[in-house]
C-alpha cells in the first residue's frame, strides 16, 4: 500500500490515547515524578510556572521553533470530548515522536499494535492504494485568436497537484508548450485552483480555476466544467470557460491532445466562451474599449419601447419592453410574457442597435434579433422602421419590418 502524502499526522482516538499515555508516561520519568501536574502546567499555556517542569519547555528543547502549549491542550480536549480522529500538524509531529523515542511514524505504530479493526481504521488515514493515483485529462477553452484550443491536464498527490501543458499549434505544423504548476483545494462542492507559470526559469504567479465538483469524488467525475482566470500569450488579461476531460491513461491523453479536431460537444460549449482585456490604461473613459466613444447613445438608449412587427403573411405581433436610465436592465411589460435571455448592443459605429432577445410565454416568438438605425433616439422622431429575424414558437424560421415606437420617460 501506498502512504498517503500527509504533513501532518492524523490519529484516530484510540491510537491517540496510546500517544497520550506515552507522552504522559515519558513526561514523569523524565522529571522523576509520580504525578502529572495540572494541565495548564503540563502543557505549559497560561499562568504555568516556567521554572517548573513542562512539556512547552522539554519540547523546544527538541525542536527549533516556538511550542504552543495551548495546541496540544486543546487537542487532548478534543479527544476527551470524543472526536474520532485528531491530527497533530508537522512540526508537532515530529517534535513529539522524539520525545517519546520513535524516528518515524511507522515505528511508533509498529510497537503498539492493536486489534485488526482498530489497526485497520488507523491505516486507513495513513495507508491508500489510490492516495497517490494521477489522473489525466483533456483541457478545453477558447483560446488566442478565438480558436479552441486543448491541453493536456495532470492530478496527483491525492487531488492537491496539477499540471496543466498548453499546446498550441503553430503554421509549420509544429506545436509549442505552455506549463502552468498548481495546487488544488476543495471547497464544499468546488474546487479551487490556483497556479504559477515558468517565465525567466522562474515560477510567477500564473492563473486561478474554480471547477463544480457536486458532492461527488472528483476521481468519480468525467468532465469539470469551471471558469479561468489569466494572462494569455499576449500578456493581455483573460477569462472564460474550460472543460476538462477525463482520459484513460497518460497515453491516451497525449495521443488526444495532438489531434486538431475538437469534439463537436465540447466547441458548442466553449466557442467564443472568453473575455479579453486588452493590456491598457486608458486615461479617460473614451479609451477603455473601441466601444466606448458611442457611450453617449448607448445612454440614450433608456426608455419605454413599443415594437410592432410585421410578419410576411400579415400577421402582427407587439412587444412592450423598457430599459431603465439607472443600469440598463430590460424589464418586459407586456403580458405574460419575459425575457430569459436579452442583450442590446452597438454596432456600425454606434449608427445601428441590436437587440438579441430570447423570449417565453404568449407571444410569436421563442428568439428574435431586431436591428434599427439610431434615428429614432432623436427628439423630433417619431416611428422608426426596422427589421427582424428569429424563431417562432412553432420552430420556425422568421423574418420581417418592426417598427418602434420610443419614448424617453
Amino acid at each position: 500500500m501506498k502512504k498517503q502524502e500527509f504533513f501532518g499526522l492524523p490519529l484516530t482516538a484510540a491510537y491517540f490515547e496510546i500517544f497520550l499515555d506515552e507522552l504522559e508516561e515519558t513526561f514523569k520519568k523524565k522529571h522523576g515524578i509520580k504525578e502529572i501536574p495540572k494541565s495548564m502546567q503540563f502543557y505549559g499555556y497560561g499562568n504555568y510556572d516556567s521554572e517548573r517542569p513542562n512539556l512547552k519547555e522539554d519540547l523546544e528543547h527538541i525542536g527549533s521553533d516556538f511550542i504552543n502549549g495551548k495546541y496540544l491542550y486543546d487537542k487532548v480536549r478534543d479527544f476527551r470530548k470524543g472526536k474520532p480522529i485528531i491530527k497533530l500538524n508537522q512540526y508537532y509531529k515530529s517534535v513529539l515522536l522524539l520525545y517519546l523515542g520513535y524516528d518515524s511514524v511507522e515505528s511508533f505504530l509498529d510497537e503498539n499494535r492493536l486489534e485488526g479493526l482498530k489497526e485497520k481504521k488507523q491505516h486507513a488515514l495513513l495507508y491508500d492504494e489510490t492516495a497517490n493515483k494521477t489522473y489525466y485529462y483533456l483541457n478545453y477553452y477558447s483560446g488566442e485568436d478565438d480558436i479552441i484550443l486543448k491541453g493536456e491536464t495532470t492530478v496527483s498527490n491525492n487531488w492537491k497537484k496539477i499540471k496543466h501543458t498548453y499546446v498550441y499549434p503553430q503554421e509549420d505544423g509544429s506545436t509549442k508548450e505552455h506549463y502552468n504548476f498548481g495546487n488544488i483545494i476543495r471547497r464544499e462542492d468546488t474546487l479551487h485552483i490556483s497556479s504559477k507559470t515558468l517565465l525567466d526559469g522562474k515560477l510567477v504567479e500564473g492563473a486561478s480555476e474554480i471547477y463544480y465538483i457536486g458532492h461527488s469524488e472528483p476521481s468519480n467525475v468525467k468532465y469539470l466544467i469551471g471558469t479561468y482566470c489569466t494572462f494569455d500569450i499576449y500578456t493581455n488579461t483573460v477569462a472564460g470557460q474550460s472543460i476538462l476531460e477525463r482520459c484513460e491513461s497518460k497515453e491516451d491523453m497525449e495521443e488526444k491532445s495532438k489531434d486538431p479536431h475538437i469534439p463537436p460537444y465540447i466547441a458548442m460549449e466553449v466557442r467564443n466562451k472568453r473575455i479579453v482585456n486588452k493590456s491598457i490604461v486608458p486615461k479617460h473613459f473614451l479609451e477603455i474599449s473601441d466601444e466606448s466613444p458611442y457611450a453617449s447613445i448607448y445612454e440614450s438608449l433608456a426608455g419605454s419601447y413599443t415594437l410592432t412587427f410585421f410578419f410576411p403573411d400579415g400577421f402582427i405581433e407587439k412587444l412592450h419592453f423598457k430599459i431603465l436610465p439607472t443600469n440598463y436592465k430590460m424589464v418586459v411589460q407586456t403580458e405574460n410574457v419575459y425575457f430569459e435571455k436579452d442583450n442590446m448592443d452597438l454596432l456600425n459605429k454606434g449608427s445601428v442597435v441590436h437587440f438579441n432577445l430570447d423570449l417565453s410565454g404568449i407571444i410569436a416568438f421563442d428568439h428574435v434579433d431586431i436591428y434599427f438605425k439610431t434615428y429614432f433616439l432623436k427628439d423630433d422622431s417619431e416611428k422608426q422602421d426596422g427589421v427582424f429575424s428569429g424563431i417562432d414558437n412553432e420552430n420556425r424560421l422568421v423574418s420581417g419590418s418592426v417598427t418602434i415606437n420610443f419614448n424617453k420617460s
